[in-house]
């Protein structure tokens, strides 16, 4: 089960089978859809998503909606010190 806030609570499951026969649940691709900035940031040194998230969300499991307007497929290349970030809205 997904949680509700999750990313990939929307993406269709999908049913795959393996070589042996077995068959496998799996999420379809999610298309990470536009997103325009309210705020840039320039993170310092210390800053992590989770507390981007919670300053201005004030969840900080909604980290990945910050990772979604910044195109990084990996968490950790989202911020980088001195870069500016975009923080979409509080929707």
């Amino acid at each position: 089960m997904i949680d509700r806030k999750s990313r990939y609570r929307t993406t269709r499951v999908l049913t795959v089978t393996d070589e042996l026969g077995q068959e496998h649940a799996i999420l379809d691709l999610r298309v990470i859809p536009p997103t325009s900035g309210s705020y840039r940031v320039v993170p310092t040194a210390t800053d992590r998503l989770d507390h981007l998230a919670f300053r201005f969300y004030q969840d900080p499991l909604r980290f990945w909606q910050i990772c979604d307007a910044a195109d990084a497929l990996d968490p950790f290349d989202a911020l980088e010190p001195g870069r500016p970030v975009t923080i979409p809205p509080n929707r």
